[in-house]
């Protein structure tokens, strides 16, 4: 267990989940993943626990089998409750249905705002006042501005990176 993404993980895992839930498999799959896990949920069942895991994609992890899951898979989420005894609906694409129910650690709310279906708004910066930034001259470039700000909010760009490419933005001075 020595990569860095690892480390990170299991420090936010621990400040969510008691270790003794954490068991010596589990621990390997999320070292084996290569992710850097951001968001954990974990649902009691009557034979163990299930744990659903999030970053860029999502895992559960249940009966020492670890499934990774493509967040553009995901058709809907369904927010129920929160802790303790929480319970949230995943809905994917396939029509296969995701349904902890007794979530007993974590945040079930910000993980199924990590998990939800992020659709680019089309944002219209035609009526935009003369002379104030951000300003397009070019509609065309709405798209690109939305893609652009949603890799910064799921954490691929970083926000100077996202001021650098947003063709709004003036370089004057840069």
């Amino acid at each position: 267990m020595s990569n860095s993404n690892y480390q990170v993980s299991l420090e936010r895992i621990k400040k969510v989940v008691p270790e003794e839930l954490l068991t010596n498999a589990l621990l390997a799959a999320i070292d084996n993943s290569g992710e850097r896990m951001s968001q954990i949920i974990v649902d009691k069942k009557d034979n163990g626990n299930d744990y659903y895991l999030t970053i860029h994609r999502f895992f559960v992890y249940s009966n020492e089998e670890f499934t990774a899951f493509d967040k553009e898979d995901v058709a809907d989420v369904e927010f129920v409750n929160g802790t303790p005894d929480g319970e949230v609906i995943i809905t994917l694409k396939d029509g296969k249905v995701l349904h902890p129910s007794h979530i007993c650690y974590g945040r079930a709310f910000d993980f199924i705002q990590d998990v939800k279906p992020k659709v680019i708004t089309m944002a219209g910066y035609d009526s935009t006042i003369r002379g104030e930034f951000p300003q397009l001259l070019d509609p065309d470039h709405a798209e690109e501005i939305d893609r652009l700000r949603r890799w910064m909010q799921d954490g691929n760009i970083s926000h100077y990176e996202y001021d650098d490419a947003n063709p709004a933005y003036p370089k004057a001075g840069k």
